[in-house]
């Protein structure tokens, strides 16, 4: 049974698509089936995979949660899992902002993800989420399917105060919804060590 891990951080540009598609080759190398989801509408994660046009693809992770919210069947796994160097992924696009609205809206709005992923558990060893820079309903759904969470912080204070409240919202997520859910660790990058700070 696979683990999912996702990446999360509540400020952007602290390199957590980065860090998710380096991981995924790097369990891949130590003989590991891993499965990538892009959550994040900007769908830079896409993009690492090769993707230029992320909008001209016919299935994508916001696809997937319209489906799940309109209590629509999925469709079959292989018309939406992409495959790069051994290492596969499902791809995002703008649709996931559309998506995002919606689960205002929605009841079990925390745990549509998990209808998608569930599923696949069985076929991978981790399943590395990467997930949009902020605390809104994406990161949440992310959050309450997650086994782990690895923090991705750059060593500046605004990305420290916003570590803080990352903390905060795991902890309400683990007592109210997810209790399985742990901090993998935190993850700093971008680290300069010739810096005071």
């Amino acid at each position: 049974m696979g683990k999912i891990i996702i990446l999360g951080s509540e400020k952007g540009g602290v390199a957590k698509t980065t860090s998710t598609f380096n991981l995924a080759y790097a369990l891949a190398k130590e003989g590991k089936k891993v499965l990538a989801v892009d959550f994040d509408s900007q769908a830079n994660l896409s993009t690492c995979f090769g993707i230029e046009d992320t909008a001209a693809v016919p299935v994508t992770i916001g696809h997937l949660m319209m489906h799940r919210i309109e209590d629509e069947e999925l469709p079959d796994a292989s018309e939406y899992i992409q495959s790069r160097n051994g290492v596969d992924f499902i791809p995002s696009s703008i649709m996931l902002s559309v998506v995002e609205a919606k689960l205002r809206l929605e009841m079990g709005a925390e745990r549509m993800l998990s209808g998608i992923l569930e599923p696949l558990k069985e076929r991978y060893d981790y399943i590395l989420v990467d997930t949009c820079p902020s605390l809104g309903s994406l990161t949440i759904n992310a959050l309450s399917e997650a086994d782990g969470v690895i923090i991705t912080v750059n060593p500046q204070l605004l990305a420290m105060m916003g570590l803080q409240d990352f903390l905060k919202t795991v902890g309400k997520i683990r007592s109210r919804i997810n209790p399985a859910l742990q901090v993998e660790g935190i993850l700093l990058t971008m680290c300069d060590a010739r810096t005071n700070l």
